[in-house]
C-alpha cells in the first residue's frame, strides 16, 4: 500500500497550512480503509480455516467415546452421530494456536494435534481418512511433523476429537517445575485441571511439548 506514504511525502513538502490539513485528512481516511480491509483479509482467513478444521474433524458418538454405558436400543440410532459436527464455524470463532503435543493420560504418550480456540480448546487424534482429497489441515499436520514432503497417507488423515472440547473458562493450567519435571521425567510439560460449572475436577490432562519455547506458545 504505497497510497499513505505518497501522501504523506506530499504532505511533508506542502507548505500551505489549509492543504496540509487537506492532506491530513485524506491520509486518515486512507489509512483507515487499509486496516479496515487489513482486519477483513485477516477474518476470511481465519474463517475459511474454520471451514476447513470443520470439513477434517470427526466427533465420535457416545457409543464410541463410551462403549460400556447402556443404552437403550430404540435411542441407538439417533445417537449414532453428534449434533456438534458443525459447530466450529462461528464468525466470532478465532483460532489462537495449534500444534503437535503429547498427552499421557493412559501413562503412555500419544501425538495429539491441538487447536486452541478463543472459546474453547480441542484435543485431537490423527486416523487415516477414505477420502484422498489433500486438505490444508493434512499438510498442517505434516509441516508441524517436520517429515519434509508430504506423503498421500499423511494428506488423507482425518482428526478424530478426543472426549470432549474443553471451555476455555473451566479448566487451569499448571506448569510443571524442573524439579517437579525431574521426579517424573517430564520435560516441557504442563496439566490442565479441568472442572465442571460447579467447581468439581471431571479430569486431568498432562501434555507434553517438543520443548521449553514450544511449550510457552502452547500453554
Amino acid at each position: 500500500m504505497k497510497v499513505p506514504l505518497i501522501l504523506k511525502e506530499v504532505e511533508s513538502r506542502t507548505e500551505e497550512p489549509s492543504e496540509r490539513e487537506l492532506i491530513t485528512q485524506i491520509l486518515e481516511v486512507e489509512e483507515n480503509s487499509i486496516r479496515e480491509l487489513d482486519d477483513k483479509m485477516k477474518w476470511l482467513k481465519n474463517f475459511k480455516w474454520l471451514l476447513e478444521i470443520q470439513r477434517n474433524i470427526v466427533w465420535p458418538s457416545v457409543l464410541e467415546l463410551d462403549p460400556k454405558i447402556y443404552v437403550p436400543e430404540f435411542l441407538k440410532p439417533a445417537l449414532t452421530r453428534q449434533p456438534c459436527v458443525r459447530i466450529i464455524v462461528s464468525p466470532r470463532r478465532r483460532i489462537i494456536n495449534e500444534g503437535l503435543l503429547q498427552i499421557w493420560d493412559s501413562g503412555k504418550p500419544q501425538e495429539m494435534y491441538v487447536v486452541l480456540f478463543d472459546d474453547m480448546l480441542l484435543l485431537t487424534r490423527r486416523k487415516k481418512g477414505l477420502s484422498k482429497k489433500k486438505s490444508s489441515l493434512s499438510e498442517n499436520w505434516a509441516s508441524s511433523c517436520s517429515r519434509g514432503s508430504t506423503s498421500s497417507n499423511e494428506t488423507s488423515m482425518r482428526y478424530v476429537v478426543y472426549k470432549q472440547p474443553l471451555s476455555l473458562d473451566r479448566f487451569f493450567i499448571h506448569d510443571v517445575s524442573v524439579v517437579e519435571s525431574a521426579s517424573c521425567r517430564l520435560e516441557s510439560a504442563f496439566v490442565l485441571v479441568s472442572l465442571n460449572r460447579f467447581q468439581q475436577v471431571v479430569t486431568i490432562h498432562t501434555f507434553q511439548a517438543p520443548s521449553d519455547q514450544a511449550k510457552v506458545s502452547q500453554s
